[in-house]
């Protein structure tokens, strides 16, 4: 190897581990910025902030209720919105089965809400109030609907008007048209009106789905009386 040759070798060499050292920094540097910016615009810059709400889903509510309820923070960051208060503001809404809250970039969040649906309505002196499959009433009106299972109840609990939403969505879909009334004066006394004034003895909820099958095929019996209250041993008169 020449004179000088070794040392040569070694400045380079050293010179390669600095550059590259620099390098090293240098993109860890600009990786902390960019990362900085990120965070900034996203979480304290207006550029992601919220400007708008719109809401998807709604028949019964209009998106002006929704809005209102949801209470979102306009001129707030997407990311610093807390969505899960949001959501649990606008399912306290009676008529609001579920919502799902996005952060739709750069300015919106978006509700997507999903109502209860009407199952029956239970008619009072005062006022008709709508009833989902979970017995939760969630929407009063003056007058009846057309083509809604109508039911007189005196003393409509919580299991109670469960147990009649589990009747109703198990009396056969060709015959519900017909219920011209269904009373519930206790959870093991329910039963309906035909509109041609044959009477259905339903008794209690259990055994709906075996009930509505059975009363399907014994309506092939001419009688007035119905009782599959007992629907292993159904009787008609």
């Amino acid at each position: 190897m020449p004179p000088g040759a070794f040392a040569k070798a070694l400045q380079d060499r050293r010179e390669a581990e600095r550059r590259r050292r620099l390098i090293i920094w240098g993109s860890v540097a600009g990786l902390v910025v960019v990362l900085g910016v990120g965070i900034w615009l996203a979480l304290f810059s207006p550029v992601f902030a919220a400007r708008q709400v719109v809401v998807d889903g709604t028949e019964l509510l209009t998106p002006e209720q929704v809005t209102e309820a949801a209470a979102v923070e306009l001129d707030v960051p997407l990311l610093r919105q807390d969505t899960e208060a949001i959501a649990q503001r606008v399912r306290d809404l009676a008529p609001v089965l579920d919502v799902e809250v996005h952060r739709d970039l750069p300015d919106t969040v978006r509700l997507d809400v999903t109502e209860r649906e009407l199952v029956y309505q239970l008619v009072r002196d005062e006022a008709v109030s709508w009833v989902d499959r979970d017995g939760v009433v969630f929407n009063t009106t003056p007058k009846p609907t057309a083509g809604v299972v109508q039911v007189k109840s005196d003393d409509a609990d919580d299991r109670l008007r469960r147990d009649i939403a589990t009747v109703v969505a198990n009396i056969p879909d060709d015959l519900r048209p017909q219920v011209s009334l269904l009373t519930a004066e206790a959870v093991d006394r329910i039963g309906f009106t035909l509109s041609d004034d044959r009477e259905i003895v339903w008794g209690s909820a259990e055994e709906s789905q075996l009930k509505g099958d059975v009363l399907a095929a014994l309506l092939d019996v001419e009688a007035k009386v119905y009782d599959v209250s007992a629907p292993r041993h159904p009787t008609t008169k």
